[in-house]
């Protein structure tokens, strides 16, 4: 073949593999900017790059939406619907949210939706990680700006596409078989609204601490030290693109989003302090970042930067006002020019460091005393066997404690003697009083009971037929607390049943259906009105909460901790470590039962476990 030919064939050959690979990448469209009019699976298009995927698939169907959130990973916590929700008047909200971006990729991302879609609200969401990068050149595919937004020469953006490495294509067609095992499987974006597919990290149970950090402790690793060297632009960038809103009449707001004590750790807080004085100066805003009253609990995160989607709703019945939604105290403020300084140094100062050293302190629960039960049952304790307990946990060098002995301790107001205990009981029976009582005296021993409010004094349930165990008077229960050795804490007026017949509540928790600030209302109402009672009846202070059950939840503490409680008390199984200055490890405490099969030895071996 004559090198002529062989040139021909050559070029012929580059030519046929081309249009090969520029078929095939029409064809799957791995990042969408062709539209996927073939596969139309714009999930895994947004996996793979939110920025370009974003633009074609709007470019299409933007008549469905007129208002957009824009911001970073953070910002899918904002429900689009709930958007709409709030603002009426129509708003359909689109979430542009994108991994990784800055000021510079939202500004431009903003000036192509004003400029092509012709929205009436803008929602901008900023995250602390912001003052790290502003315009940082992309590495790859997955991070680019669409040639729209950025204003590159469209010609070379799809001819980059076109011709793209066809492994890309691959791996979506890969994607498509696992799909068929997984249906979650590159579905982490709903194409619909623009926001993250949270199914499965929303449905894990976020209520026991302990067991949530034991599953996620990987997800909560400290980050480095972030860079303040974009905090200029980022001023500059937010006015321009306020400005350019406000000149067209658009809607315009900012919104910043919650922040974990893991993550302030990686700012200088005071040049934090100086942004948000300069943010102020541009725009108000609704600020939810900082040490608030959620920071510090991991439960409110999925991880050690993003908030939950339970918390972006809190955040927008804040902003809202919305009575249905329960908010935590010190949770949100309405940020201005006038007041930036002043929040900024609470939000901005981390608090005083606890103690790194823990401190042991078992609690025993005993409810009925009684040696003539109706039948044989777990929480009933024979006299006989109650006192036998209190020889045994004295002989063994242990010294009682009440709960708020407890709560004095951790805010440094006193000392623990060696060996704590603290011995509670539960409901307020009169045994309590009749058998109990005498023996606490006797080996001078403290104790902590919490009544429950309707049984108070009464001899026969308010059901008749009912079996029913008398309980203790109000002047039964002063003459205790009055002795020094007995306090009273909060076991609720008449939130203990356990009949799940979807009709009464289960203990404390939340009924199907019942909105948050509905619940909250509600615990506030019994709670409170039984705490008022006690003082009233006997003097004394509550600070305690007991769950009837043990039953609690993630939601249920934080009510409870914003209702001025400071420490509550469940009925799982173990021993508690306290840690002077750190007022968390004061809920949820473990308790160990005192039940009737347990020898004496055996009852103090469980105490003295780790």
């Amino acid at each position: 073949m004559s090198l002529r030919k062989w040139l021909i064939a050559f070029a012929a050959a580059l030519v046929v593999g081309g249009l090969a690979v520029g078929g095939f990448n029409i064809i799957v469209d791995p990042f969408g900017v062709f539209g996927d009019k073939f596969l139309k699976w714009h999930s895994y298009n947004m996996v793979n790059n939110p920025r370009v995927a974003k633009i074609a698939y709007l470019d299409e169907r933007h008549e469905q939406y007129n208002s957009y959130i824009i911001g970073g990973s953070k910002s899918s916590s904002i429900s689009p619907e709930l958007l709409n929700q709030y603002y009426g008047d129509d708003s359909k909200f689109y979430s542009m949210l994108m991994y990784g971006g800055d000021f510079h990729d939202y500004e431009k991302t903003m000036y192509y939706i004003v400029d092509q879609y012709k929205p009436k609200n803008i929602v901008i969401h900023m995250s602390l990680q912001e003052i790290s990068h502003y315009n940082e050149k992309a590495t790859d595919f997955k991070q680019s700006l669409h040639a729209k937004v950025s204003g590159e020469s469209k010609l070379t953006f799809y001819l980059k596409y076109l011709l793209l490495n066809p492994s890309y294509g691959y791996d979506k067609l890969q994607g498509l078989a696992e799909r068929q095992i997984d249906s979650f499987e590159y579905a982490q974006f709903i194409p619909e609204n623009g926001v993250y597919n949270k199914v499965k990290r929303d449905a894990e149970d976020v209520n026991n601490l302990g067991q949530y950090m034991d599953r996620n402790k990987a997800a909560f690793a400290p980050f480095g030290k972030m860079e303040p060297i974009a905090l200029d632009n980022n001023v500059e960038s937010l006015k321009r693109m306020k400005q350019y809103c406000d000149e067209r009449g658009i809607s315009f707001r900012l919104i910043t989003g919650a922040t974990s004590e893991q993550e302030l750790k990686s700012y200088n807080l005071d040049d934090l302090k100086k942004y948000w004085v300069k943010i102020a100066e541009v725009t108000d805003f609704w600020d939810f970042t900082g040490y608030t009253g959620v920071s510090g609990d991991p439960r409110y995160f999925y991880d050690t930067m993003h908030y939950r989607n339970s918390l972006g709703t809190m955040m927008l019945g804040y902003i809202f006002e919305d009575e249905n939604i329960y908010v935590p105290a010190d949770f949100g403020h309405y940020t201005t020019k006038d007041n930036a300084a002043a929040h900024a140094e609470k939000v901005f100062t981390a608090p005083a460091a606890a103690a790194a050293e823990k401190t042991k302190v078992p609690i025993l629960v005993y409810h009925h005393i009684d040696a003539d039960p109706f039948e044989p049952n777990s929480l009933i304790t024979p006299p006989d066997k109650f006192r036998s307990d209190m020889l045994a946990i004295a002989k063994a060098g242990f010294n009682t404690v009440s709960i708020p002995d407890l709560i004095d301790f951790v805010d440094g107001k006193k000392e623990l003697p060696p060996n704590p205990v603290a011995i509670t009981f539960d409901d307020g029976y009169l045994s309590n009083y009749e058998h109990a009582f005498p023996v606490l005296k006797e080996l001078n021993m403290k104790a902590t009971i919490s009544p429950i409010g309707w049984s108070a004094g009464r001899t026969e349930h308010r059901l008749p037929g009912v079996n029913f165990y008398p309980h203790f008077t109000w002047e039964q229960a002063k003459e205790m607390v009055d002795s020094g050795l007995v306090d009273l804490q909060n076991h609720t007026i008449d939130m203990h049943e356990s009949k799940d017949d979807g009709q009464t509540r289960v203990g404390i928790l939340q009924m199907d259906g019942e909105t948050t600030g509905a619940y909250a209302k509600a615990l506030e109402a019994d709670i409170n009105g039984l705490s008022q009672i006690i003082e009233e009846k006997t003097g004394q202070k509550v600070t305690v909460f007991t769950y009837p059950f043990g039953y609690y939840s993630h939601l249920s503490e934080q009510i409870i901790k914003d209702l001025g409680y400071r420490a509550t008390l469940t009925t799982e199984s173990g021993v508690n470590y306290l840690v002077k200055g750190d007022p968390r490890t004061l809920f949820a405490l473990k308790r160990i039962n005192g039940s009737p099969g347990v020898k004496s030895e055996d009852l103090v071996k469980q105490l003295q476990a780790k």
